[in-house]
């Protein structure tokens, strides 16, 4: 019982300890440096002069200005989200790297997503029907059918040579030849 207890009361004290360490971990906001800061916000900005590159990593001028814009945004207390919705007010929404989910932006997240799911379902119909085709053994009337076929296509095509041997050269002809 004296075992029970201790194991109780050390799972409790970890219990204990390790959601306080949670809480200061999770919901303390991290200490970031003003460097860190302007990097995050410009890491989701678009640069309007480059292809693709978003305004930290950009070595264009316009990035430069943007970056001391950003910096002194955040000198004078404002938050990320405040310098972002500066930029968007004087940009619009092509300044953002990943565009928001609403309106006809909803399609750039969509119709890729759908496109994937589509090709997926596609390979996996086709997969299973040649699954079930190769697993599949024709039935003895089909096989018959098709020998039949097969035979009387020969007999037809063997004719046919023989008539045409036999009008060009008399050493093959034969008497009664003739083609259906």
């Amino acid at each position: 019982m004296k075992k029970r207890y201790s194991l109780f009361l050390f799972l409790g004290v970890v219990a204990i300890v390790s959601s306080i360490w949670l809480y200061t971990l999770l919901l303390s906001p991290s200490r970031q440096t003003l460097d860190q800061r302007v990097q995050d916000v410009a890491s989701q900005l678009k640069c309007l002069v480059c292809q693709g590159e978003s305004v930290a990593d950009s070595p264009a001028m316009l990035s430069l200005q943007m970056r001391g814009i950003i910096r002194q945004q955040l000198q004078t207390g404002k938050s990320e989200q405040d310098v972002i919705q500066y930029f968007v007010s004087r940009y619009g929404d092509r300044i953002l790297l990943a565009p928001p989910m609403q309106g006809l932006t909803l399609l750039a997240w969509i119709v890729p997503i759908a496109l994937m799911i589509g090709g997926a379902l596609i390979v996996f119909f086709v997969l299973r029907s040649w699954q079930s085709h190769a697993g599949k053994e024709p039935d003895d009337a089909d096989r018959t059918e098709s020998v039949n076929l097969d035979e009387k296509e020969l007999v037809f095509y063997q004719r046919q040579i023989e008539q045409e041997l036999a009008t060009e050269d008399p050493v093959f002809s034969q008497p009664g030849l003739e083609v259906e």
